[in-house]
């Protein structure tokens, strides 16, 4: 089993919002990004998507989107972005799924997943997320983003709490998130505290784009190695972890 990431896979086939009038390099993308996978991803492997997965606003729209990814190879972890106003309550997304028979896709919400090892006695994987936020040094953060930060580090802090009680002795911790959980300065957050008291080996996120993937966080800090997998940014090919 291989564990990938990709982020921000904007699929709209169910709600017709076209990805390319935010660049040429988002013509086409879904079929690019069918090849992509295709070519890369096995039956056993697991893709994790760390939000941004459908622009559909509630869960009827979102079915063709979720058929897409259903048919791709492999399992798919998919958490919450920020334009994923479809995510309801676990209940019924989980309810969802099993009416339209997606068997390869499930939902991180407040929990974690362990992956055991190929073989008997193989480490295995731990994957914990949440959402995330923006950070107190962007210059859109407001009073009401106070809230909804707090609230998001107390989720990851959840997530983790589940990982650590899955986490088997040689697991590789991997953590999702969709916003980076710290700016290119490598400057601590509470996000990045979290992750390096419960000794996570590698987070994962998304939410940048263009110019700005280049301004994420990337490399081992502290300890944690940062990767972005928006999908842009990684031309559309599931990114191995």
């Amino acid at each position: 089993m291989a564990l990938f990431a990709i982020a921000d896979l904007h699929l709209s086939f169910g709600c017709g919002k076209p990805m390319d009038i935010f660049g040429p390099q988002w013509k086409d993308h879904a079929e690019r990004l069918r090849a992509a996978w295709t070519e890369t991803v096995g039956p056993d492997d697991l893709v994790v998507v760390p939000g941004d997965v459908s622009w559909a606003m509630h869960l009827p729209e979102l079915v063709p989107d979720l058929a897409f990814l259903d048919a791709l190879p492999g399992r798919k972890l998919l958490m919450r972005g920020n334009h994923d106003y479809w995510w309801t309550t676990l209940a019924k997304m989980e309810r969802f799924l099993d009416e339209h028979g997606f068997a390869t896709i499930s939902f991180l919400r407040n929990d974690g997943v362990r992956v055991a090892g190929d073989s008997a006695g193989d480490p295995g994987t731990v994957v914990c997320g949440t959402r995330g936020w923006m950070l107190p040094d962007d210059p859109e953060f407001g009073k009401e983003d106070e809230k909804i930060l707090a609230r998001e580090v107390v989720r990851l802090n959840l997530s983790l709490a589940e990982g650590d009680r899955l986490r088997a002795a040689g697991d590789r911790l991997v953590v999702m998130v969709h916003y980076p959980p710290m700016g290119a300065t490598g400057v601590p957050t509470a996000f990045t505290e979290a992750l390096e008291a419960h000794g996570a080996d590698l987070c994962v996120y998304g939410h940048l784009h263009g110019e700005s993937a280049g301004r994420g966080v990337s490399g081992r800090v502290r300890g944690v190695a940062y990767v972005n997998a928006s999908a842009d940014h990684i031309s559309f090919k599931p990114l191995r972890l």
